[in-house]
């Protein structure tokens, strides 16, 4: 919090101010998105991907004959690796369930 916060907050209480909730004031709402509108709207949040939690047996072997392939190539791979220097960055950003789920309608697919 900046100083500048600390000291209005500071002046709100010595002249009075009981509560720290912030007051109702004027203009457009923070979020849109309330029980009444939901149901108005008729809408609901699904998951917009499906992610299994158990692999079935051909999925399984998929993998490790994938892995065993890599592991045999790992030479010709990382042979043709090149870096400018020591640093090496890898950068895998993965959605999780929650992220990926979508406002629909019940009419909609």
């Amino acid at each position: 919090m900046k100083k500048t916060t600390v000291y209005k907050w500071v002046k709100r209480f010595t002249e009075g101010r009981e509560s720290v909730t912030d007051e109702e004031r004027s203009g457009r709402p923070a979020t849109s998105r309330n029980e009444e509108t939901i149901e108005d709207l008729d809408m609901r949040k699904v998951c917009a991907k499906m992610v299994q939690k158990e692999l079935a047996e051909e999925q399984k072997q998929r993998r490790v004959t994938i892995c065993r392939d890599l592991l045999e190539r790992q030479d010709d791979i990382f042979g043709r690796v090149i870096t400018g220097d020591e640093t090496w960055v890898y950068q895998y950003d993965p959605e999780i369930k929650w992220q990926s789920a979508q406002w629909k309608t019940a009419n909609s697919p």
